[in-house]
């Protein structure tokens, strides 16, 4: 079976957008990829109740970042400043898409975030999510927003930790599951459509695995005239995982959320550890 006979339709992606920096991140990365998969965009700006809850106690109050001062926080500011948001978040939207003559659709909700997010994953293949850093340190760690939907969504999700986007080279871990072979073809298709460069991890128990592994891997590159490195790992842990991607100085990671080779645990440790773009295939 080659890689364009694999049953891997994104026709949709979902992007949750809001005033942050990460968001942006996660629309500019979700456009760069809906133009490799030609998808349309659909983004999401989630009215969050807890704000508007606490905008409406008593004892609600902001402190200007100028003058240092606290003022009080009434319920019709708070609505306010969220018709203020997402109305950049739509034009935020709007221009991303433009740039690269995307089909887009934006709505808004009003909710709990990840109830909203997951809510809407039925009308996506895809859902984009950026990371924030924890304060004080270098290394981008994963929100508690973005880790509930990791744990919870049933789509496929593409992680952008602070400062990375989708680039190549590209990698996958690429072992006997099914769900690894979905993460595959979707890494070829973004390495032919960026002209780029695909680095297979090979994660096999021994030599005739990793050989089958190997021929398999070349006969489906074969169709998308896709060339690719090889490196080869037996029961690696997170740390020599992460070590090689940083060393291959990947672009963008692809692999499965349900692998053979890989634990949950395993693949939740690798995105705390990876800078690089990472696309959870499930």
């Amino acid at each position: 079976m080659s890689a364009t006979e694999l049953p891997l339709h994104i026709r949709r992606i979902l992007v949750a957008l809001d005033a942050s920096a990460a968001s942006i991140a996660a629309l500019d990365a979700a456009a760069t990829l809906a133009a490799c998969m030609d998808a349309e965009l659909l983004g999401l700006f989630v009215e969050d109740v807890n704000l508007l809850r606490l905008a409406g106690l008593p004892f609600a109050s902001e402190i200007d970042m100028v003058s240092g001062s606290a003022r009080s926080l009434a319920p019709a500011q708070m609505e306010q400043r969220l018709r203020a948001q997402a109305t950049r978040a739509q034009e935020s939207l709007s221009q991303a898409a433009g740039r690269r003559q995307l089909r887009w659709t934006f709505r808004v909700a009003r909710g709990q975030v990840v109830t909203e997010l997951l809510g809407a994953e039925i009308e996506a293949d895809l859902i984009a999510l950026g990371t924030v850093s924890t304060p004080g340190s270098r290394r981008a760690r994963v929100g508690s927003t973005a880790q509930a939907v990791i744990e919870r969504a049933a789509r496929t999700l593409l992680i952008l930790p602070h400062g990375a986007t989708v680039r190549t080279p590209v990698g996958v871990l690429f072992d006997e599951s099914p769900a690894s072979a979905q993460a595959f073809v979707l890494a070829a298709r973004l390495t032919q459509a960026e002209s780029g460069d695909l680095v297979v991890f090979l994660l096999a128990d021994d030599a005739e695995s990793e050989q089958r592994l190997r021929e398999t891997a070349v006969s489906r590159l074969e169709p998308l005239q896709v060339k690719a490195r090889y490196r080869w790992f037996v029961d690696a842990d997170t740390a020599t995982l992460a070590r090689a991607v940083r060393d291959e100085r990947i672009g963008t990671l692809a692999l499965a959320a349900d692998s053979d080779a890989l634990d949950a645990q395993t693949v939740h440790a690798l995105l705390e550890r990876v800078e690089c773009a990472v696309l959870l295939v499930r």
